[in-house]
């Protein structure tokens, strides 16, 4: 009997088909400890962690400005000559949802390595690709970047056969875990535009340098000055101070650029606005149309008018003094 010949078109078919196929995570177990968003403060959280144990991590909505995570294990003293018989692992895209009532996952391993035997150790993860972190004599920055759509991220300590001595099994390992931030902050910049008017075009720079109106500005750490100018509006200058890693609010009230008129004058004056009586006690402050106008004032019988003109964007005071001197001569 003739062996059969497989097709080789259907091989290749079948060779594209099986490269093609979305590989499934791999199952493991994990009793978790603890889950946690990803902390938002620089000094991270701590928690401890035994010989079989894992933690999750969820990612937050609103981290914009982080590049890495960072885990810290520290090993206890009396189990350094045992590290060896743990080991350290890293999952992503772990599924379903961490709980601690659950133990068996699917995810991704995106590294597993035998404990060393050093007092402390640091793990560092990045989670962008432009990311500025680097390995160094403190810190192994592992290859692979975890995105936000990688997350629930899982760390866990695993041992490395069936039994264990009785210190490992007592054992409690420390953790630290913690964003790495880029060397930057932001803005989030909004407006209140004076009631009644349209929203005008803004032109916006931050120290002296124009920049787009959007949700969020980002900008490096440090004091910097916000400017604010229209045709329409007022123009409006802020100092505000951006801290690594965070952004602030800033809401800037408009106003629009009619000319303003104050008076001040004794409360029995007589104060008449291009021929028309005004209360200045009641309202001492008012907008004008820009042009030329006429102000009389009137005090008992003492009176005068005086011709002033109004320009867009300025401000006018009217003031009304009577002075009473009292001169003593040789």
């Amino acid at each position: 009997m003739k062996p059969s010949r497989s097709n080789p078109a259907l091989s290749l078919a079948g060779l594209i088909l099986a490269l093609s196929a979305p590989l499934e995570g791999e199952e493991f177990r994990a009793l978790l400890a603890s889950v946690l968003a990803l902390p938002s403060d620089s000094q991270g959280i701590q928690l401890t962690l035994a010989y079989n144990e894992a933690f999750a991590l969820t990612w937050p909505k609103d981290l914009p400005f982080v590049q890495g995570l960072e885990i810290e294990i520290k090993v206890p003293p009396a189990t350094l000559p045992l590290a060896s018989s743990l080991s350290w692992e890293l999952w992503r895209s772990v599924d379903p949802a961490p709980q601690k009532t659950r133990s068996i996952y699917q995810g991704e391993r995106i590294l597993s390595q035998v404990l060393p035997s050093r007092a402390g150790f640091v793990i560092q993860i990045p989670l962008r690709g432009d990311h500025s972190l680097k390995s160094s004599p403190f810190a192994t920055l592992i290859p692979t970047v975890v995105s936000p759509e990688d997350f629930p991220f899982l760390f866990r300590l695993a041992p490395l056969a069936k039994a264990l001595p009785a210190e490992l099994e007592k054992a409690t390992f420390l953790l630290r875990i913690k964003p790495l931030f880029t060397d930057e902050g932001g803005l989030r910049l909004g407006f209140r535009f004076p009631e009644g008017s349209q929203k005008r075009d803004l032109e916006i720079s931050v120290d002296g340098k124009r920049v787009e109106a959007r949700d969020l500005l980002v900008q490096k750490p440090g004091a910097h000055l916000l400017r604010v100018s229209s045709d329409s509006y007022r123009e409006e200058t802020r100092s505000f101070t951006i801290e690594q890693g965070r952004y602030i609010d800033l809401e800037v009230e408009l106003e629009d650029t009619s000319p303003v008129l104050v008076i001040e004058a004794p409360d029995s004056a007589v104060i008449l606005l291009d021929g028309a009586k005004i209360n200045h006690v009641v309202k001492p402050s008012m907008t004008l149309e820009p042009g030329e106008h006429l102000i009389a004032c009137r005090i008992g019988d003492y009176s005068m008018t005086r011709k002033f003109t109004v320009f867009r964007g300025k401000n006018y005071r009217i003031v009304l003094s009577i002075d009473l001197a009292v001169q003593e001569s040789p």
